[in-house]
């Protein structure tokens, strides 16, 4: 059975994996986790026997000689996990965020930036920025959504978010950023720029499709 916890140890490792990447000893599980070494090797091979993880010896570059040492790295079906957790994640912060677009108030601007700074993930910080800049859009007015729809459509996915990122600087340059909602949303277009350079492509073409929603809802 695939409890929490195990699934607290496949990220762990997950993770380790990635930014190592190579196979993980379990004692720097064990330390990333604050466990004993021990209880991280024994659960990491109850995950073996769930094919989540598989072992192997492991003998490092800078061995030329010497004892190989047994690692851990996730499996495919490990991996599947967390892309269906992402999905899932990202789908219900989709719905919420469209849902917040159809039902906006006066003062949605201003609660969406306060959520935006809670966020964690680049993904949902570029949602949540995608999403403000958007409604001080459609406030400030004397745009077109569907010339702005029209322009995104003719560059690639990258290029449509930094396009449409463009025209809310140009906006707030030219109310000349009055009020402490439109500061805080320029300070924090340099920000939607590095956490942009963080995704990947596919991470890119769903902000790409989100932002396509919005637009056609507004």
């Amino acid at each position: 059975m695939l409890t929490n916890r195990r699934v607290e140890f496949l990220k762990t490792l997950t993770e380790l994996y990635d930014s190592k990447g190579e196979p993980v000893h379990y004692t720097d599980v064990a330390q990333a986790m604050k466990i004993s070494k021990w209880t991280a090797y024994d659960i990491l091979k109850e995950l073996e026997k769930g094919d989540f993880v598989k072992t192997e010896y492991y003998l490092g570059e800078e061995k030329s000689q010497g004892r190989s040492t047994l690692r851990f790295l996730p499996t495919e079906k490990a991996y599947e996990i967390f892309k269906k957790a992402n999905k899932d994640e990202w789908n219900s912060l989709r719905d919420t965020l469209i849902k917040k677009v159809k039902n906006s108030k006066p003062n949605s601007l201003e609660e969406i930036l306060n959520e935006m700074f809670q966020a964690t993930k680049p993904i949902e910080f570029c949602a949540y920025a995608i999403t403000a800049f958007l409604l001080k859009l459609r406030m400030a007015g004397g745009l077109s959504m569907e010339s702005i729809e029209n322009l995104l459509a003719s560059v690639n996915p990258t290029s449509s978010l930094v396009l449409f990122v463009g025209a809310v600087l140009g906006v707030l340059l030219y109310t000349k950023v009055k009020s402490d909602i439109d500061k805080k949303l320029a300070e924090n277009i340099q920000k939607f720029y590095i956490n942009l350079n963080k995704l990947n492509s596919q991470d890119v073409n769903l902000l790409n499709n989100f932002l396509r929603e919005l637009l056609a809802i507004v």
